[in-house]
């Protein structure tokens, strides 16, 4: 700490405050002096929260993005899949379409072979 006072330094501030102020107004000078420092103290403690209570919502807002984010590539691949499986089903109910048409052609080509033939 920049203003580390030891004990020795601080005897030696009360002795002159002594000297200067006079045992009349000393008392009253630490009091103000006294609530001066808590008033600071409070002050930077306050701060101090402050700045703690903004690092952790900054923090929070990031994972809720984070999370956002991951819900968003997980919706979207759901989604992706849902579609995936559709083509699929649309995709294999035509090939079943395909085969019944071509089987259908074929049975209506033998009967005309056998149209034709009979004639």
């Amino acid at each position: 700490m920049p203003f580390d006072i030891g004990f020795s330094e601080l005897l030696l501030v009360l002795i002159l405050a002594l000297l200067v102020l006079g045992p009349e107004r000393l008392p009253k000078a630490m009091q103000t002096f006294g609530r001066w420092a808590g008033k600071a103290k409070r002050t930077v403690t306050n701060f101090n929260h402050q700045v703690n209570r903004e690092l952790e919502l900054d923090e929070m807002k990031k994972k809720l993005a984070e999370h956002e984010a991951m819900i968003k590539r997980q919706a979207e691949g759901t989604d992706l899949q849902k579609l995936r499986d559709e083509a699929e089903r649309k995709i294999q109910a035509a090939e079943d379409a395909k085969q019944k048409a071509e089987q259908a052609l074929k049975s209506d080509a033998s009967n005309l072979d056998d149209t034709n033939k009979q004639r």
